[in-house]
């Protein structure tokens, strides 16, 4: 585009400098007019034929099931009457619609934990509903520390492992908070050994204090017969209060009873010439009870490895007034006995340690294998009140202490 201005002869100067200075200005001029109406001309060009574009929003269809389809989305539609209320004292009624979050189950009990729908990780905004759960097992468990002779010449055949039954049933009001009932036993464990020699020769550990001498256990010097057995009955039962954490960790804390007996028999059988009967006969009988009674603390723990399996951690722990009692017998032929009675309150202490493997056969069955070890001390033992020693047994001893170990395997139902 051009602009030619023919400016008015009587606006030229005569001077050539002041007219090639006013040339230079009315260009200038004349270029910014241009510019300016070509911005103007573009500008109204750039609106022409621009029309706006209206989005018309998918449409909203119902399904007549309560649930609104946007798109490809669906989207549940509840009544607000459904909703719990909060009122300014607290929540008021629960409504049809359970409103749960990550930090509140909206149940004051629940302390912001929620338990998952699945086992044992799951939704953990999930709503907290009570559960209820029961494991039996059996358990193969030998009591250690309990080799004993009171004969040089031969010894007993030692404790075998014997089966026990735990049941346990339990049931956790919400996501956290439960209740639990467990019992073991019976547990018994045997062990026994004799021996016989016609010509005699079989000797005795057993020696005496004042004020008695060897005459009074002359049935186990030199004997033609003798034998021993020592028997140990075990069982307990617990009710606890349980904390449970995601399941996959339960703190418990409550009571306890333990009942824990031992019997001990020793005989023996001399031949004698010129006395009152033909043999001499004797007998040791030493039988010890604890009843424990107190209180104890523990921790389930669970460890997914795979999609069903797990490993898991078993302990307890417990402090126990056990009240003791000892009965002592002792009789050689027909001239000498031995009655001691006695009975205490002692501190006795139990330590237990578990740890498997754990298969969810389904949401509502599992199955579990593992070792255990259990620990008990304070407690009165039979062989441990007269130590080889006949005389010395006045009062009830505590001071003794042995292992259980064993495996388990047991299965557990929850609903």
């Amino acid at each position: 585009m051009r602009i030619r201005l023919n400016l008015p002869s009587s606006l030229a100067a005569s001077d050539e400098h002041r007219n090639g200075v006013w040339q230079i200005v009315t260009r200038c001029i004349a270029v910014l007019m241009v510019t300016a109406v070509s911005s103007h001309a573009i500008g109204q060009n750039a609106l022409v034929g621009v029309a706006p574009i209206e989005v018309t929003p998918a449409k909203a269809t119902t399904t007549g099931s309560g649930v609104i389809t946007l798109g490809t989305e669906n989207y549940k539609v509840v009544d607000a009457n459904d909703f719990a209320v909060t009122t300014a004292t607290g929540l008021g009624d629960q409504g049809s619609v359970v409103q749960v979050g990550c930090q509140s189950c909206q149940t004051t009990s629940c302390r912001g934990n929620c338990r998952g729908s699945a086992y044992p990780m799951g939704n953990l905004c999930a709503p907290c509903e009570p559960f209820f759960y029961a494991s039996i097992e059996t358990l193969f468990m030998q009591r250690k520390s309990g080799d004993y002779s009171a004969s040089p010449d031969f010894e007993m055949d030692g404790y075998e492992f014997e089966l026990i039954p735990r049941l346990t049933v339990g049931w956790v009001t919400d996501c956290i908070n439960g209740c639990e009932l467990s019992f073991t036993g019976v547990a018994e464990w045997e062990q026994s050994g004799a021996a016989s020699d016609p010509a005699g020769g079989i000797g005795t550990f057993l020696t005496t204090v004042s004020p008695f001498t060897p005459d009074d256990i002359t049935a186990y010097v030199d004997s033609i017969e003798q034998s021993q057995s020592l028997e140990a009955q075990y069982w307990s039962v617990e009710a606890n209060k349980t904390m449970v954490g995601y399941d996959v960790a339960r703190c418990l804390f409550g009571v306890r009873y333990i009942d824990y007996q031992e019997l001990y028999s020793y005989n023996g059988e001399n031949p004698t010439e010129g006395g009152i009967t033909p043999t001499i006969l004797g007998s040791i009988t030493s039988e010890t009870e604890n009843h424990l009674l107190g209180g104890q603390v523990g921790i389930d723990l669970l460890y997914p490895i795979c999609r069903r399996g797990y490993t898991d951690f078993r302990a307890r722990a417990g402090l126990f007034a056990n009240f003791a009692d000892m009965d002592f017998d002792l009789r050689n032929n027909l001239d000498t006995t031995l009655f001691v009675d006695d009975d205490t309150v002692t501190l006795s202490g139990l330590i237990e340690v578990a740890g498997g493997l754990r298969f969810q056969v389904t949401n509502c069955i599992s199955i579990r294998a593992g070792g255990e070890l259990w620990w008990l001390s304070g407690v009165a033992t039979a062989t441990d009140q007269f130590r080889n020693q006949i005389g010395g047994t006045s009062k009830v001893r505590t001071g003794s202490d042995f292992f259980v170990a064993g495996g388990t395997l047991g299965a557990e139902f929850r609903y």
